[in-house]
């Protein structure tokens, strides 16, 4: 496999996924600087001139929840998503995508400055609805963490989530609130995060 990234991309929360599958050395990884990221070269690969983006033989994934998909169902032994027939799998899901989706867009609009009445005139329109009903949903989720996402089972849903609120509150986009620090505590002790700077600063 070979994985196009860059050092100052979101790319960087794929490293403790692969240690997590324990395939590090089974993926090539490729360096892609934004100088040349819109090169015709890295365009044949991903048109969108984005990174990360994974390619397996013919399969090219290029976004991050759809990598960490693609490789815990591919590496499904390794225990890091439900099993397909399990209730739990939705859990999973939604967590993986709510960090794609609703998530990241939280994040763009506060970076961009939206005002709160924009926000509430596209309400209907936004993924993450309004600010209080994103901070509802994540707070009813840590509430529910028990220990993890989805119950006792740690899962790359926990990886995710946990890069992106670590990402979130290091930039100041998201505050450190009290309900994310017991769940964030225990995403610390993974030995695959322990020299991870974005976790470990907490």
């Amino acid at each position: 496999m070979k994985y196009y990234t860059n050092k100052m991309s979101r790319g960087n929360t794929l490293l403790p996924l692969f240690r997590e599958l324990g395939i590090e050395n089974e993926i090539e990884q490729i360096e892609v600087d934004y100088a040349h990221i819109h090169d015709p070269e890295y365009l044949s690969i991903n048109p969108m001139g984005k990174v990360p983006c994974l390619v397996d033989g013919a399969s090219v994934i290029s976004e991050t929840a759809a990598i960490y998909a693609y490789l815990t169902d591919k590496y499904h032994a390794k225990g890091l998503a439900p099993a397909l027939d399990d209730p739990r799998r939705g859990e999973y899901l939604k967590w993986l995508f709510f960090c794609h989706g609703p998530m990241t867009e939280y994040m763009d609009i506060k970076t961009l400055q939206v005002s709160a009445e924009q926000i509430e005139q596209r309400r209907s329109s936004l993924s993450m609805g309004n600010e209080a009903a994103f901070f509802a949903f994540l707070k009813q989720g840590m509430q529910y963490a028990d220990p993890y996402l989805t119950g006792e089972q740690f899962t790359a849903a926990d990886l995710y989530l946990a890069y992106w609120i670590a990402f979130a509150v290091q930039f100041k986009v998201l505050p450190y609130l009290d309900e994310f620090k017991p769940f964030m505590e225990r995403i610390k002790q993974r030995e695959s995060v322990r020299d991870i700077d974005w976790i470990q600063q907490l």
